[in-house]
């Protein structure tokens, strides 16, 4: 205990980590009047959804845009709805959102579904009715009956129980990119809700940068009376008898709760904070992982307006095989390098725009450009001399949306696994928690309560029945933890 006076009080429930999840759950159990606290890493609240600025640049770093915002139904609506935060958030929508190139195909995915269809209908014509078939589905409002489809099946299966064209499946195919796994492995569960919440209600844009949404939750959970603390790290969740008491911090601080909520990486938490031996330390490493990214930020002093369309993203292929693309296994696997550095060739790039939407992250006639890939590391992969090696590639893919590229660029920042490691503290830089594979998404694999009592999860590395599918899906998350704990605590 330290010896001042005491700098931390009993809680009803002690958060570690302010990612979204953690975010949200520590909203709704403050508004109840829970006394909770949220000790953070980082030096921001978010997780992967902030944002940092350089030269006058403000860069997303990995999140690029929010989804499930459609009024009175969506996930993100919802909750700012409940926290009367609607009218504190200006969400910039464009049409199109997404732009795929594919070899010898462009596809726009719009802000308005019907638009997407019909675009999709011109192009594959003799798939008109497969198209409004799969389409109704996704949208369909019987859940039960698209969970029962869809529980234990992959996407590219799914796919092919709605349409003939391969062409078609594969640039279908394309966004389920977003849960950073080849469609043959990816969960038809999990790409149905990415495709509801995220890509078909997408492009929602806050104003200022993705940062202005967690610090929006930040400040609003702080004046319901919750405490966020930064800049600090738990070393230890603190288990007597098989029973949560508190939590220890780095600086030797030891904060008291029965209740402790972990929003942050699931290896970290039974492998280094818990040390009672349960039975999820012995789970957590038999499951699989998502993959970490490769990123590029560029601060280019042009305006990207003179040369393209304004839209949010732009997936760029140059074949058809995204099941080799998103194969981070064998194909995008930094362990894979060897000691000369030779590094795989690039068969796609996903490229965000957020200044051609919101111009004041940019200096006036600047412009902001984000490109990455999917990529898996492993240890001692970094030791190899590869991110310039593979920097060169992306810029040489750039070329082909922006001409000469690299004599606009005026700032340059690289983020590789260990940087993703270094600032949420996921192991190998995972991106999004649990892989949403077929065997990963029943609730009951690895649900938000532990073996330990008063141990609780949240985030995406919980299945929670759906798969992870961005922030929405992490957000839900977090408003079910929510209300669990606050029966909990009121009885």
């Amino acid at each position: 205990m330290p010896t001042e006076k005491n700098k931390y009080d009993k809680y009803d429930v002690v958060i570690v980590g302010a990612g979204i999840s953690g975010l949200v759950c520590g909203c709704y159990l403050a508004k109840a009047n829970v006394r909770v606290l949220i000790v953070e890493h980082h030096d921001k609240p978010g997780g992967y959804c902030t944002s940092f600025s350089r030269k006058g640049y403000t860069f997303d770093a990995a999140v690029h845009y929010l989804g499930s915002c459609r009024e009175n139904e969506g996930i993100i609506y919802s909750i700012l709805k409940d926290h009367s935060l609607l009218d504190k958030i200006n969400l910039l929508r464009n049409d199109p959102c997404e732009k795929i190139i594919m070899p010898n195909e462009t596809i726009y995915i719009r802000k308005d579904n019907e638009n997407t269809r019909e675009e999709l209908k011109q192009k594959f014509p003799e798939e008109k009715g497969n198209i409004d078939r799969f389409f109704n589905f996704i949208l369909s409002g019987e859940l039960l009956s698209v969970i029962a489809k869809t529980r234990y099946i992959s996407f590219e299966k799914l796919l092919n129980e709605f349409f003939i064209d391969p062409k078609l499946k594969i640039i279908l195919s394309v966004p389920i990119g977003n849960l950073g796994i080849a469609p043959s492995k990816a969960s038809a569960l999990a790409s149905v809700f990415l495709y509801r919440e995220y890509i078909l209600d997408g492009g929602y844009y806050p104003e200022g940068g993705i940062q202005s949404f967690p610090d929006l939750l930040a400040c609003r959970f702080r004046e319901y009376g919750g405490e966020l603390l930064l800049s600090h790290d738990v070393s230890g969740i603190i288990v007597e008898n098989r029973k949560v008491m508190g939590v220890k911090l780095r600086e030797g601080d030891v904060i008291r709760s029965n209740i402790v909520v972990s929003n942050a990486d699931a290896v970290n938490t039974f492998e280094k904070m818990t040390s009672c031996g349960c039975e999820e330390s012995e789970k957590i490493r038999k499951l699989e992982m998502s993959p970490s990214a490769f990123i590029v930020y560029l601060g280019l002093n042009t305006d990207l307006e003179k040369v393209m369309e304004r839209h949010f993203s732009t997936w760029l292929f140059s074949t058809y095989d995204v099941e080799r693309c998103y194969d981070t296994e064998n194909n995008y696997n930094l362990g894979k390098i060897d000691g000369r550095g030779k590094v795989f060739d690039l068969d796609y790039i996903i490229c965000h725009f957020p200044s051609l939407i919101d111009k004041k992250l940019a200096p006036e006639n600047r412009s902001i450009v984000r490109a990455m890939l999917w990529v898996k590391d492993e240890n001692g992969a970094t030791k190899y001399n590869y991110e310039e090696k593979i920097y060169k590639k992306i810029i040489t893919k750039l070329e082909k949306i922006i001409p000469d590229i690299e004599k606009f660029i005026e700032v340059k920042e690289i983020a590789v696994p260990r940087t993703l490691n270094r600032y949420t503290l996921n192991s190998n830089g995972s991106a999004l928690g649990l892989a949403s594979t077929v065997a990963q998404v029943d609730k009951n694999y690895f649900p938000s309560q532990t073996s330990i009592s008063g141990l609780y999860l949240t985030g995406h590395w919980v299945t929670n029945g759906i798969g992870q599918s961005g922030i929405p899906l992490v957000a839900y998350c977090g408003r079910n933890l929510a209300a669990t704990l606050i029966r909990n605590v009121s009885n």
